[in-house]
């Protein structure tokens, strides 16, 4: 295949705008559809929620306290992803030639509609990150569809999968995975896997974003291959567990801050573990 065209899908968060912005800069991008997922509640349903609480002021205070820990939390994350992605993560380069398209609310690849804009394109590869689950109609358009997971598969799956080793205390598992896509979440067959370089000052934050700047680059490296069809793959063996969204509680991120506060990544550092990769071995 000797010059593929890539359509992109992305969310409107910044590591997934840098991905685009990335892909688009060193391979030829044909579309680049972001997905914006963010909820924006009524007025209505916010007042509504806020006098159904006052009839119990214990439910109101946690609720509070949860909502203030979770906005405490998200400024931490919002600054360091601002430093680490810069402004290729707030915005997107649109170049000459290619269909941009920013589309509300979830699940809406799988529209007819936006299939369809798909499915125009012609794209030769798909090029994955951070979107909703994509359903067969999808899926059908070319066999190329790559995803850049922010875990290792074997271990974690689903979402906030940087997070999640380092409040288990298995840093080692933090790491990047290159898969086909698959109607399943984070399942599809490796292409290769990563891990990053992990500094006594990391938190899984930092990490994140290393993680998935190393993954993009083995994204376009992904690319390359199917280029010159020497693109490989392997099982997933075993299938991690997966981390749903709502697993993540304010309880357990602020615990996780208080784990990288205390030493535990400074202790990583001092003795590090090794992990088996696929594809891409250390």
């Amino acid at each position: 295949m000797k010059n593929p065209r890539i359509a992109v899908l992305v969310s409107s968060d910044p590591s997934d705008l840098y991905f685009a912005n990335q892909i688009v800069r060193h391979a030829t991008v044909v579309g680049v559809l972001v997905e914006q997922q963010r909820r924006i509640a009524g007025a209505i349903n916010r007042f509504g929620g806020v006098f159904r609480n006052l009839r119990s002021p214990l439910s109101l205070h946690r609720k509070l306290y949860a909502v203030g820990t979770r906005r405490y939390y998200a400024r931490k994350a919002k600054k360091i992803a601002r430093q680490g992605f810069g402004k290729e993560g707030y915005g997107l380069f649109r170049p000459e030639n290619c269909q941009t398209i920013f589309v509300p609310g979830k699940e809406t690849p799988n529209r007819p509609v936006y299939v369809k804009w798909i499915k125009d394109l012609q794209p030769d590869v798909i090029a994955v990150c951070g979107t909703s689950l994509l359903r067969e109609p999808v899926l059908r358009i070319t066999p190329y569809i790559l995803n850049l997971h922010s875990g290792l598969s074997q271990k974690y799956r689903g979402t906030w999968t940087t997070l999640w080793p380092v409040y288990n205390q298995e840093p080692e598992f933090v790491g990047y995975t290159v898969h086909f896509v698959t109607p399943g979440v984070d399942d599809g067959d490796i292409i290769n896997q990563g891990r990053p370089v992990i500094c006594e000052d990391d938190n899984h934050e930092t990490l994140y974003v290393k993680v998935v700047k190393l993954g993009t680059t083995a994204v376009l490296n992904a690319i390359d291959d199917i280029r010159s069809n020497s693109i490989r793959r392997y099982p997933l063996r075993p299938k991690g567990r997966l981390y749903q969204r709502s697993m993540l509680t304010p309880a357990i991120i602020k615990r996780t801050w208080q784990k990288v506060d205390a030493g535990l990544i400074r202790d990583y550092v001092k003795c590090p573990k090794s992990v088996s990769l696929i594809g891409n071995l250390e």
